[in-house]
């Protein structure tokens, strides 16, 4: 299955966490989830427990930007973020 192309990291996340949500899954969406999980997985397990961080400012927040930020460059370079 070719990767999905998201047009930032907050629809890829989105996605992802709708996944997560969703009771049943498809076959296309659970190789979907998969994937996503593949790429979270890019990140250091700090990094991904940042994205979940609501924080709005501070140190928690500085460290979710520059998750978001490393894991846009990964998915860039990998063609799976538009540009």
């Amino acid at each position: 299955m070719k990767p999905n192309r998201f047009s930032s990291i907050s629809a890829l996340l989105e996605y992802h966490a709708a996944l997560r949500r969703a009771a049943h899954l498809s076959e296309d969406e659970r190789s979907a989830l998969a994937e996503i999980d593949q790429l979270l997985a890019l990140l250091t397990p700090d990094e991904r427990a940042s994205l979940d961080d609501t924080a709005v400012g501070g140190a928690a927040a500085r460290r979710a930007e520059r998750a978001r930020r490393k894991l846009a460059r990964e998915l860039a370079a990998r063609g799976i973020l538009a540009s």
